[in-house]
């Protein structure tokens, strides 16, 4: 059953129509929050919250948009709001975190000499830990956009939607992103 008639459904009383809903994006939904929060417990109370707002607006979900784009938009203001909340720490950019991160990043990763294992290349678990790590330091807009983009397999202009910004903003974020992970990388390997 596609979402249009699960909504219709859901604001029609049909409480188990909501819950396939739920069931659909909860996983991808989730995945979406913890590369953003790097954190199970909030990533769980963010999600909660995310159809909770759901649930509560879906009479006002006009169309303009897929639902999973209206829904991933209520969860990135979600986002937001915790990271407004956690803002009273120090911003770093990825230019300015310490060479003892990137040390501890290699570590956490499995690497050995400064390096990934030699016989741990791309794809393997440690170099996705590194690189989950490393986007974890990127601005919540420039993450944003990436995963949107990579791990959630949204077009540009999907993103651009989610997030509140112009397609092209979107897409010279996400190559801003994608940069500043090469360049960590690229010194990661010297």
């Amino acid at each position: 059953m596609d979402d249009t008639r699960l909504i219709r459904g859901a604001l029609a009383g049909r409480r188990e129509d909501f819950d396939v809903l739920v069931e659909r994006y909860q996983k991808p939904l989730y995945a979406f929050v913890y590369r953003s929060v790097r954190d199970h417990a909030e990533t769980a109370d963010i999600v909660q919250m995310t159809f909770i707002q759901t649930y509560t607006h879906l009479g006002q979900f006009a169309g303009r948009s897929s639902f999973r784009t209206w829904l991933y938009q209520i969860a990135l203001n979600q986002v937001r709001a915790a990271h407004r909340g956690r803002q009273r720490h120090e911003h770093v950019t990825l230019d300015e975190v310490p060479e003892a991160h990137l040390h501890e990043a290699r570590m956490a990763a499995g690497a050995h000499g400064g390096r990934p294992a030699a016989d741990s290349g791309p794809g393997s678990s440690g170099w996705i830990e590194l690189l989950e790590r490393l986007i974890a330091h990127l601005p919540l807009r420039q993450r944003s956009v990436l995963t949107l983009r990579i791990f959630n397999d949204l077009p540009f202009r999907d993103i651009a939607q989610t997030i509140g910004i112009s397609e092209n903003s979107a897409k010279v974020n996400y190559h801003h992103a994608v940069t500043r992970l090469r360049q960590w990388i690229r010194r990661e390997e010297s």
